[in-house]
């Protein structure tokens, strides 16, 4: 079989070397975006050089949700549900030929190297945000409302049903632009708003004062002037309330893709790549996840 490795010492617009007349590739994708598509049991990462009319391709079978968590993954090349593809083509390509399910017939493929052998290397890093406005430690033993959420992933961090956003300085009341130097602390214990389950001391739990029962303590209000009764120590109506209202976050995953001893086969001819970084997608997902804690009574 003969080794198209060894093309990449002849000059790269050669025809033929001495070895007989074989395709030469330019195999050419350094300054090339990765970029991805497909979903789980279908994942694909590619590189288009349409300068060169070339693209390179990573298709993965795996049903692993692979953008969820943070972590390093890797799968074994077999040429048929795991594989690399580099091909030549006729005239320029797009995103289509990769992302459709039905692939188009234009432009044709002149050259199409598969690879057989090697593996995929996936690092994955996964963010999870509350965008509740504060930055807190990746902890998840920090949970202060014990709904099984920790906080950095809880918008509502103290479990009152008044979201975290709705607790800080809102009204920048110390001019600094910044809602988190000052948070809200209504009834002045020291614990700001959206960490204290009593916002106004007033013996009544906030999540409590919501005498509509419609999960939102923020438009039960008696005395308008005096603003919601939950920051109003002179109110003390309580309504039991046994329900979270929803939460939601987002994820934001980056995929770091390097190919190891890939082996690309064409009838023939093989190009051998011990290690080819694909490169880094930094949006390769993003969602919202959307849930209810379960409401566990003291």
């Amino acid at each position: 079989m003969k080794k198209l490795a060894f093309l990449f010492l002849c000059a790269i617009s050669f025809i033929s070397c001495d070895d007989g007349d074989i395709i030469v590739t330019t195999f050419d994708f350094d300054a090339i975006l990765l970029e991805n598509c497909g979903d789980v049991g279908d994942y694909v990462f590619y590189k288009i050089n349409n300068e060169n009319l070339e693209a390179i391709s990573l298709t993965l079978s795996t049903t692993d949700e692979i953008y969820l968590t943070t972590a390093d993954r890797t799968y074994a090349l077999d040429g048929s549900s795991n594989f690399v593809n580099y091909r030549n083509f006729s005239a320029d390509v797009d995103d289509n030929y990769f992302c459709s399910n039905v692939p188009p017939s234009e432009p044709q493929i002149t050259s199409d190297f598969i690879g057989s052998s090697g593996e995929a290397f996936l690092e994955v890093v996964a963010v999870l945000d509350d965008e509740d406005g504060v930055i807190e430690v990746l902890d998840d033993e920090i949970d202060t409302d014990g709904d099984g959420f920790p906080d950095y992933l809880d918008f509502d961090d103290d479990g009152d049903n008044v979201p975290t956003s709705q607790e800080l300085d809102t009204e920048n009341a110390d001019g600094d632009d910044d809602p988190l130097t000052n948070p809200k602390d209504t009834d002045g214990d020291g614990i700001p708003n959206y960490l204290d389950n009593d916002d106004d001391g007033d013996g009544v739990l906030t999540i409590n004062e919501d005498t509509n029962a419609d999960l939102n303590p923020a438009n039960d209000v008696t005395h308008p002037l005096q603003g919601p009764d939950y920051l109003n120590a002179k109110v003390a109506v309580e309504t039991i309330i046994t329900e979270y209202r929803p939460h939601s976050y987002s994820l934001t995953s980056s995929v770091n893709v390097t190919l190891n001893d890939l082996v690309l086969v064409s009838i023939s001819e093989e190009i051998i790549q011990e290690t080819m970084v694909l490169g880094l997608i930094e949006n390769a997902f993003s969602a919202i996840a959307t849930f209810t804690p379960e409401f566990i009574e003291d």
